[in-house]
């Protein structure tokens, strides 16, 4: 009887031990995405956890997103399938999250493309994934910005990117526009 116990004692003990491992593996490859509201980031720009030189980049970064967002840009306008291009060397994308997957074949004009906004029209299409290795092909692209009306989370946000961020700042910005 006693065996049989300690069998089954250490059979429990290597199971949890390889469900822990394979737990810390998967966690491992797909590292939480860091998803940051606008707003706080450009509000942020004091850098006063930051050394002087990280401090420095970290406000011209801010700046660079600040202009890309507030300022008139040469821009895409790419929804349905049809893409419309305003100004030479547009460094604007505009889209919605159902024409994300069809950008690469898309667009014309992806080299000086720094900011990609993506429009998410409602929290059904929040299970929509985003994979960022479909931005590939647009060489200066570092920032990607998702848009709603409705209100949303980070977390809410980073659960619909897939791939790799390490070139990429996400952002994400709640309109609540006019509710008159």
């Amino acid at each position: 009887m006693n065996t049989k116990i300690l069998i089954v004692l250490l059979f429990t003990f290597f199971s949890l031990h390889i469900s822990a491992q394979t737990s810390s593996r998967i966690a491992a490859e797909n590292p939480s995405m860091t998803v940051i509201d606008i707003d706080d980031f450009l509000s942020t720009s004091d850098g006063s956890l930051r050394t002087s030189s990280q401090s420095a980049v970290y406000t011209l970064n801010v700046q660079n997103v600040r202009n890309l967002i507030f300022n008139t840009q040469p821009s895409i306008y790419y929804y349905s399938g049809t893409e419309k291009v305003y100004g030479e060397k547009p460094k604007n994308l505009f889209t919605d999250l159902t024409s994300v997957n069809n950008l690469d074949s898309g667009i014309s004009l992806k080299n000086n493309i720094e900011i990609i906004t993506i429009k998410v029209d409602n929290s059904g299409q929040l299970n929509t994934p985003i994979n960022l290795d479909s931005f590939a092909s647009f060489k200066n692209l570092k920032y990607i910005c998702i848009v709603t009306s409705f209100e949303t989370t980070s977390q809410a946000i980073a659960n619909m990117i897939v791939g790799s961020n390490d070139q990429y700042s996400v952002f994400f910005n709640v309109e609540k526009g006019d509710t008159n």
